[in-house]
């Protein structure tokens, strides 16, 4: 029998997961309570929300918030870091975080993801990791869209120079 504290939690993370553009799983085993902490701290600093729930009340919430397909993935220690504002802070964090450590600690290792409302494996996050953020593939976006326009300007400018350029000599010929 389910207990109210678990149902109104499992209502708190289903809304969560449902506002998300994306959720990380991983496995937090073998981490420490110095590592932990500065971890939570990124992920702060990077408006990034950071949990360890039940698998239970995580298969419900997910459930619950229209996500299938992670029950493979949620077995062992799993936590979560899931973001509203940037798909991929989450992984950015991680990643950043795990190059901090020395290669004897475990680090923070990557179960799988909910990105953008489709669900990945643990090997297809890499990838997700070396994405630029919003803001830049808008700017690369834009500079390809522009790029053809000033080239046409270009051309058309250099035109019309030389149109300019031999009227001037043809005037200066009949002087």
């Amino acid at each position: 029998m389910p207990t109210q504290k678990k149902i109104e939690q499992v209502a708190q993370y289903t809304q969560k997961f449902r506002n998300s553009k994306s959720i990380f799983l991983a496995d937090f085993s073998g981490m420490n309570v110095a590592q932990t902490t500065e971890l939570r701290r990124q992920f702060r600093k990077a408006r990034v929300e950071y949990c360890i729930l039940k698998n239970t009340l995580a298969r419900r919430s997910l459930k619950n918030a229209g996500i299938e397909g992670l029950d493979t993935i949620l077995k062992g220690m799993t936590s979560f870091a899931f973001s509203e504002h940037d798909a991929a802070a989450p992984i950015k964090v991680i990643k950043d975080f795990n190059k901090t450590l020395s290669k004897d600690n475990k680090s923070l290792i990557i179960k799988g993801c909910v990105f953008e409302g489709k669900v990945f494996g643990a090997e297809k996050v890499d990838a997700l990791a070396n994405l630029p953020s919003r803001e830049v593939l808008l700017a690369q976006l834009m500079g390809m869209l522009q790029s053809p326009m000033s080239r046409l300007l270009a051309v058309l400018q250099a035109s019309g120079q030389k149109l300019i350029g031999v009227l001037e000599s043809v005037k200066n010929v009949k002087s």
